[in-house]
Formats: C-alpha cells, sequence, structure tokens
C-alpha cells in the first residue's frame, strides 16, 4: 500500500513540476501591445493570428 501511494505522490509532484515548466515557457512567448495599429500590420506580414482582450469595470 505504501508503494502505491508513493507512487502517486511522485507522479503527481512530476506532473506539477511540467505543467510549472510547460507555463512558463509559453508565458515566454507572448509579446504584449497595445497599439491594434501596430499589432495588425505585424500580424498581416507575418501570418500570425493575434488575440484580443477586451476588459471592462462596469
Amino acid at each position: 500500500m505504501f508503494n502505491s501511494v508513493s507512487r502517486r505522490i511522485s507522479f503527481g509532484a512530476l506532473l506539477l513540476m511540467v505543467g510549472t515548466m510547460l507555463a512558463s515557457a509559453a508565458s515566454a512567448e507572448i509579446q504584449w501591445s497595445e497599439s491594434i495599429e501596430e499589432t495588425l500590420s505585424k500580424a498581416a506580414e507575418t501570418g500570425k493570428p493575434i488575440m484580443m482582450d477586451f476588459y471592462t469595470d462596469w
């Protein structure tokens, strides 16, 4: 029984470490921009999609 619990804890820790590394690598690639004109022209030149995030606090 202890062996099974130990394996589950080790597997959970491994998943947590891999998930953390993937999340930090993905966030390093995001380049935020506040100018829609520049962003649209860069997207057209590179052929990459853009993501627009809208927020309001009414």
